[in-house]
């Protein structure tokens, strides 16, 4: 990938939602944080202020195209799957800092190809526009 390919289209910034949403999974440890007699008890919107609110929103609207987009992931070969995340790892890091170690010589293409079987399922989700 060449420092001009950094330039993304909308299938990059879906994808890069989708890889940020999968990285904030943490698996429970321990626990429960709640008794299970109060653990679907929520506090009122009421008394967050409009950033948090501004943050929950966009966490829900990431947490619902990562949620869309991950069994389209899933349906990719390895290859592609491979190319896929080296791309969005280095969109999210805004520099080539990663490389895919299978194959570093066909990673742009395997990216591109990627993005060719992925686009009718984003756009039959409504994720991106048609063309």
């Amino acid at each position: 990938m060449t420092k001009s390919a950094i330039a993304a289209d909308e299938i990059d910034v879906v994808l890069t939602e989708w890889y940020e949403w999968s990285q904030s999974y943490e698996p429970p440890v321990g626990y429960g944080r709640a008794s299970a007699m109060f653990r679907d008890c929520r506090s009122s919107r009421q008394w967050m202020t409009y950033d948090e609110l501004g943050e929950d929103v966009d966490n829900q609207l990431r947490a619902t195209t990562g949620e869309a987009v991950e069994p389209i992931i899933a349906a990719l070969s390895l290859t592609h799957r491979i190319a896929v995340m080296t791309a969005v790892r280095n969109f999210v890091a805004g520099a080539v800092v990663f490389e895919n170690p299978r194959s570093p010589a066909t990673q742009e293409r395997d990216y591109a190809e990627a993005k060719a079987f992925m686009r009718p399922a984003l756009v039959a989700k409504n994720l991106i526009s048609k063309r």
